[in-house]
């Protein structure tokens, strides 16, 4: 059931995540020339917490001030509401990634299934994804959270040479400035060891990510799910990386997941043009 918030009409829940809620939106007041708007509402318990508050302004100003990017979401207004703060912004089109690797369960059968893709398929998927993160990086941002569950992904509108397909990142709500560090924040099974760790965030954060994407598009497995968070963050930071069966990606995605951030790939830049040789 709908509700309405300040000048949002909500019409339908999408998504809860650990900041705020997600929710598909209209507006008498607003003019949308042909995109479907979502507003993103800072979830109430969370209100007071000026830690919280803050990371929202964040991820509030870079949805709108970044110059406009085919593979990162765009902002349409943040705003507040009776104190709450939102974010409104482009619904990208298409499904997250995990709904192409991991297709939902069967009529008896409750368990996910891992599905490695196309070898090319794979590769576009990360290359789009390496230019979105790259436009972050142009400005001084690591995205922090590249996982399949912020990369978007639409055939319907894909770019012609891009693999047919249209690949967004969304979800700038763990974002920081390059350099710093602080809290663990992310996605534990596609966090970099120095974010598990609380170290400095670098390029090279988010270029661990892509590889950890990278690896599990093209092998069909999980990389470092084990379960439980601290099990989880445990094997990102010790567990050995499995040899993939086509030796160049495995040269390039153990380059992107170097332990050691002065040893990785240092840039989603050059990770993309690792991937298009």
């Amino acid at each position: 059931m709908g509700e309405q918030f300040g000048p949002w009409y909500l019409e339908s829940l999408i998504a809860v995540g650990g900041l705020g809620e997600v929710w598909r939106a209209t507006s008498s007041e607003r003019r949308f020339d042909g995109v479907t708007p979502a507003v993103k509402r800072l979830l109430t318990h969370l209100v007071r917490n000026d830690e919280s508050r803050e990371q929202f302004a964040v991820e509030q100003m870079l949805a709108i001030s970044l110059p406009r990017h085919p593979n990162v979401v765009r902002g349409i207004e943040p705003g507040v509401v009776e104190g709450r703060p939102y974010l409104a912004f482009e619904l990208a089109p298409g499904v997250d990634l995990r709904h192409i690797v991991a297709p939902p369960p069967t009529p008896g059968n409750t368990a996910p299934i891992a599905v490695a893709l196309p070898r090319e398929r794979a590769l576009s998927i990360v290359r789009a994804a390496c230019d979105g993160v790259a436009h972050l990086h142009a400005f001084g941002w690591v995205h922090g959270d590249v996982c399949p569950g912020n990369l978007i992904v639409d055939r319907a509108t894909g770019v012609a040479g891009g693999g047919g397909e249209r690949v967004t990142l969304v979800d700038l709500g763990v974002a920081r400035r390059i350099g710093q560090g602080g809290a663990v924040r992310g996605t534990h099974a596609y966090m970099a060891p120095e974010q598990v760790q609380g170290h400095t965030w670098t390029e090279a954060t988010d270029v661990f990510s892509l590889g950890v994407v990278l690896w599990e598009l093209v092998s069909g497995k999980r990389l470092f799910h084990r379960g439980p968070p601290w099990l989880t963050m445990s094997a990102v930071v010790e567990d050995d990386v499995p040899k993939l069966a086509d030796s160049a990606l495995d040269a390039i995605a153990r380059a992107a997941l170097a332990k050691d951030p002065a040893q990785r790939i240092p840039t989603a830049a050059e990770l993309g043009a690792r991937l298009c040789n």
